[in-house]
């Protein structure tokens, strides 16, 4: 028997696929266009957290690290190599095939293997939650490598993949009734006016979203850093609520896109590689064409990697078998 679809998660991981391809593609904008570093503080303020809170509600039960390896693993040795080989051979770009440095987007792989293989084990401690929000409050207050195994990003975005495992799903049709459509938008437009005005106005980076960075490479002390980790904690998990509010349950356009975010997360760095490369034409065509472009570029990705040949290849190498060893039998 097929298991029935939830539109209300495929729109929403949809949503948010969009969301990862154009909040990379914007990376190669000029610093004068405003309007597209406004959109960088909304999109990173709660893309991730997002993804990762909804990967945690899909994890219900524990897997044999065997089969996590399968998914996780071998997709992620298999993209740190094709990285590798575009960098080197075809961008000529210097770069070195490290696996416990992870390339581009290919971090979130790495995270979410260790957040599964531990997950079951951590709900077992009493507070757990309480304590995954403390270790990713105090982690960018150490001297920890910004990439080594992505610890950094591995231990700030864990609450919301913790989170996301014990949610109920009763929990959201009761939020979904309760609470007015226009309150929800009215709140959402508010504080993404405040991720506005910060974005053009505080001085601050909107790498403080990226959960990747200390608090001194931010500029900040660890106070000021761990109080205002504090509050991007909130800032996203407001948004996540608001938008399971806002987000239409029924299917339209955009769900079949929620089906197919694996080919689109794994390969748009690999088209990205290489657009980046013309930023300075982009930039030298003014603000709004620039927008325009990489918007274009942006939705022409995603409408590329949702293909047969993408899709196809990464549902393979997320089903590798492992060779197993045969058991010998004495005469």
């Amino acid at each position: 028997m097929t298991r029935q679809r939830d539109h209300l998660f495929d729109n929403y991981k949809a949503f948010l696929i969009i969301l990862v391809v154009v909040g990379h593609f914007i990376e190669v904008a000029s610093e004068e266009n405003t309007l597209l570093e406004v959109l960088k503080w909304v999109i990173f303020s709660f893309h991730m957290p997002a993804f990762v809170f909804i990967s945690g509600y899909f994890f219900r039960k524990k897997v044999p690290l065997v089969r996590l390896a399968q998914q996780l693993l071998v997709p992620y040795v298999i993209f740190e190599i094709l990285y590798y080989l575009l960098y080197t051979v075809i961008l000529h770009r210097e770069t070195e095939l490290a696996l416990l440095y992870p390339k581009f987007s290919l971090w979130y792989l790495l995270a979410m293997f260790m957040w599964k293989a531990l997950t079951p084990y951590v709900k077992k401690i009493p507070g757990a939650l309480f304590w995954a929000f403390l270790l990713g409050i105090l982690v960018r207050a150490s001297s920890l490598d910004d990439n080594y195994l992505t610890l950094p990003r591995m231990f700030t975005f864990y609450p919301f993949f913790l989170m996301g495992g014990l949610l109920d799903r009763g929990w959201i049709d009761v939020l979904r009734q309760k609470v007015r459509r226009t309150f929800a938008f009215a709140a959402f437009a508010l504080i993404n006016a405040a991720l506005a005005w910060a974005a053009l106005y505080s001085g601050l980076s909107v790498k403080i979203f990226y959960g990747r960075y200390d608090y001194g490479y931010l500029g900040l002390s660890n106070v000021e850093g761990m109080l205002l980790a504090v509050l991007c904690y909130l800032i996203s998990m407001a948004l996540i609520l608001l938008l399971f509010i806002l987000m239409p349950g029924a299917e339209n356009a955009i769900t079949p896109l929620g089906r197919k975010t694996m080919p689109i997360y794994l390969f748009h760095g690999l088209i990205f590689a290489v657009f980046r490369r013309g930023h300075e034409f982009y930039q030298s065509m003014g603000i709004i064409v620039e927008t325009v472009l990489i918007l274009e570029a942006s939705a022409l990705t995603i409408w590329l990697l949702v293909q047969k040949p993408f899709v196809v290849f990464v549902d393979k190498i997320t089903h590798l078998s492992f060779p197993r060893r045969q058991k010998t039998v004495d005469p």
